[in-house]
Parts: structure tokens; C-alpha cells; sequence
């Protein structure tokens, strides 16, 4: 039976207000935490709880859909402000209290930790991610998570714990897309609202019917792909048409973005397929090409893309035995090497989300996960080094 330590790390939840994509049930956390329990004595020491980024999404919402353009975050960036103006704290503050009540089951569940593990000590971390990072501009925002998730507290961009021999992080920093040097607005802010929501709100207009299956496009890695699941999910008839034009439509309101002008306009390079090409070309072979030349073209262009490898490099260069991330949605471990006699590995958290993927001949499937890490003291397992585990579960029904 276990005792003493243990610390775990759970990413990307994706908590949003549920108009525009599914939210996880409240029973995974009931039967999650049972789980975590009957491995736990009223001898332990430390139960150390943090969510790796990405638990709250404020930025997939179709209350955006709503607002003028000039009040969305990215509007105050392009006028030169690097952070969130009255007019969209106030947004993104409506935004947080619909995600809080929209998800008070689960949060409930959370907030009860502290008695449901009594008399263990627990402590409770948030680490922002890209899609909560702006949490921080809203005001009383602490206050407000206090009332729904209990004594927790609220990290800048990581969290370090040497007796664990750990370092966490959500990993967008080492996303071009998700991360802007000097705390600018990155342009995944926009490309979640304005094409991945802006889309599928589109679609709803003319077919309403099929509002419960747009809110899965939350769950397709990579991103871009939403153009052709929906595509092949709906290969014929009066709603493909209804998607082609909406593909259109959403693609030529996304250019015509202010902020995206300047974006690309700023971080064009002479270098041929740079990060501005990769993004324009991917978006206008959707605009303009059929869908079968379109993903021709996207397989190459996808070995390109930021893969495990990436983080993988990201994670060797920072001083810690484990260096543990989230982000990307797909779990892993990975050996690093070896450091004064010490065995370092980097460790992806994965998801809970649905996972919706691509086979290398263009058909989509989708599974449920739930992954998440362990990490326990040398003491705690008697032996010369902290130790780690990685549980990942995979339900296809």
C-alpha cells in the first residue's frame, strides 16, 4: 500500500461554457478520485494536485460570435496594448462565470478534495495554458475560482518541485502559434475563435440540427483538420455545400482580420514556408482547392508541423529530471538521456477530452482518454531517485 508522497498531474480539461464543444462528465472526476484514494493511507504526508494548463477555455466560445470586433482581445493588441482592455475583461469574465456554471458538477468534485482525502494534506495548482492564459486579466478572478473550486492557487507559467525532481509547464511557450514573445496576443487566440468556433456557428445557422456534432471539432488534432472532417463527414448534398461555402466565408473573414494582417505582416519572413506561409497556405488549399487536392497538399505540408520531437528538444534543455508538459493532446514519455548519473525523461499528460483522428488515408475515428502522471518522492519508494508513472485509458464504444 502506498504512503508518504505523491503528486499528480493532470492537462488540458478544456473546461468551456459548452456552446461550442462537449465538456467532460462529472462521473470521470468521481471515479477518478475514488481511484486516487483507495491508493492513499491516512499516513501520507502530501497530496500535490496540478493541472498542467488548459483547464479553463475562455477563448471557445460562441459568446465571441456576439461581440463587435473592436472589443475582442486581439482588437486591443492590434492597437498596440499587450493586454486586455475594460471592454474585454468584462467579456472574458462573462465568459469564466458560464464555464464555472456550466461545469459545476465537476468542479463541485474538485472542490471537495480537501475532505474527501481528510486528514491527508492536499494542495491544489493551476498552471495557465494558452487557453486560459488571459485568467489573470480579470478581476477578482481568484476570488471567483475560490467559490468554485476551493483553496487553490493560480501559477505564472510553471511549477517546480526538486523532491519530486519536477518541472511543469503546459508547453505552448514552444508553440509559435500559441505563444507571443513579450506576452502579445499569439494568433492561436484568434484561430480558435475566429475560424474553429466562427465555423461551425456558420453552419449552425442554416442546419441547427447538427449543433451537437459541431461541438466536437474541439476534439480533431490537428486543428486544421475540421475543414476535412466535416468534408467527409458530410461528403454530399445540400450540407456539404452548405460547409463549402462556410469554409469560404470563414477563411476570407479570418484575412480580413485587422490583427491578422499585422500578425502576418510582422512575422513574414524570406524564408521559404515559414510560419505565416505554412498558415496561409493550409487555410486558402481549404478556400479554394477541392478537398482531395487539399489534403494531398496538407500531408506534406504536416511534416512540417510541431510534433513530439519538438517538445522533446524543448524539454532537454531545462534542468530537471522529469520536465512534463500538455498541449499537444497526445500522451508520451520520452527517455532523454542521462545527466550526472541521473535518467531524465520528458512526459506529455495528454488529454481527458475526446480524441477525434486521422488515418493516413483521410478517415476520421474518435476515442475517449484519460491520462495522467504520478510522481513520488525517493523516500516514498525507497529508492536513489524520484519515480514516475504514466496511466493512460482509451474507451472506443
Amino acid at each position: 500500500m502506498l504512503k508518504g508522497y505523491m503528486l499528480i498531474v493532470i492537462s488540458d480539461l478544456h473546461f468551456s461554457d459548452g456552446s461550442s464543444s462537449h465538456n467532460i462528465s462529472h462521473r470521470a472526476f468521481s471515479h477518478f478520485f475514488e481511484h486516487i484514494k483507495r491508493g492513499l493511507r491516512d499516513e501520507f504526508k502530501e497530496l500535490i494536485i496540478v493541472f498542467a494548463g488548459d483547464t479553463l477555455d475562455l477563448l471557445r466560445s460562441e459568446y465571441w460570435m456576439t461581440v463587435e470586433d473592436g472589443g475582442k482581445p486581439w482588437a486591443e493588441e492590434d492597437q498596440g496594448s499587450g493586454v486586455s482592455g475594460q471592454g474585454s475583461q468584462n467579456h472574458l469574465k462573462t465568459i469564466l462565470e458560464k464555464i464555472l456554471n456550466e461545469n459545476e458538477s465537476s468542479l463541485a468534485i474538485i472542490r471537495q478534495v480537501e475532505d474527501m482525502f481528510h486528514p491527508v494534506p492536499v494542495k491544489i495548482y493551476i498552471i495557465p495554458g494558452n487557453h486560459d492564459r488571459m485568467l489573470v486579466e480579470i478581476d477578482d478572478y481568484k476570488g471567483i475560482l475560490d467559490k468554485y473550486l476551493g483553496n487553490i492557487s493560480i501559477l505564472d507559467a510553471s511549477y517546480e518541485n526538486r523532491s519530486y525532481g519536477v518541472r511543469i509547464r503546459h508547453g505552448h511557450e514552444y508553440d509559435t502559434y500559441n505563444f507571443e514573445e513579450g506576452g502579445g496576443v499569439p494568433i492561436g487566440d484568434v484561430n480558435t475563435t475566429e475560424l474553429f468556433v466562427y465555423l461551425p456557428f456558420e453552419i449552425k445557422k442554416q442546419y441547427p440540427e447538427l449543433a451537437d456534432e459541431l461541438r466536437c471539432v474541439e476534439d480533431i488534432r490537428p486543428q486544421w483538420r475540421v475543414f476535412d472532417y466535416l468534408g467527409s463527414t458530410y461528403p454530399e448534398g445540400e450540407i456539404n455545400r452548405c460547409i463549402r461555402e462556410a469554409t469560404e466565408q470563414t477563411i476570407d473573414h479570418f484575412f480580413k482580420i485587422p490583427f491578422v494582417e499585422s500578425w502576418i505582416e510582422k512575422h513574414d519572413t524570406a524564408s521559404l514556408l515559414d510560419d505565416t506561409d505554412k498558415l496561409e497556405y493550409m487555410l486558402r488549399f481549404f478556400q479554394f482547392l477541392p478537398l482531395s487536392w487539399a489534403e494531398k497538399l496538407l500531408k506534406t505540408f504536416s511534416h512540417f508541423e510541431m510534433g513530439e520531437q519538438h517538445y522533446e528538444e524543448m524539454a532537454e534543455k531545462e534542468e530537471a529530471l522529469y520536465v512534463v508538459y500538455g498541449h499537444t493532446h497526445t500522451e508520451n514519455v520520452s527517455f532523454l538521456g542521462i545527466t550526472e548519473g541521473q535518467h531524465r525523461y520528458y512526459v506529455n499528460t495528454g488529454t481527458w477530452r475526446e480524441r477525434i483522428t486521422a488515418s493516413n488515408k483521410g478517415v476520421f475515428s474518435r476515442y475517449k482518454t484519460l491520462t495522467y502522471a504520478v510522481f513520488y518522492t525517493k523516500e516514498e519508494r525507497h529508492t536513489e531517485f524520484p519515480s514516475f508513472e504514466l496511466w493512460n485509458g482509451m474507451l472506443r464504444e
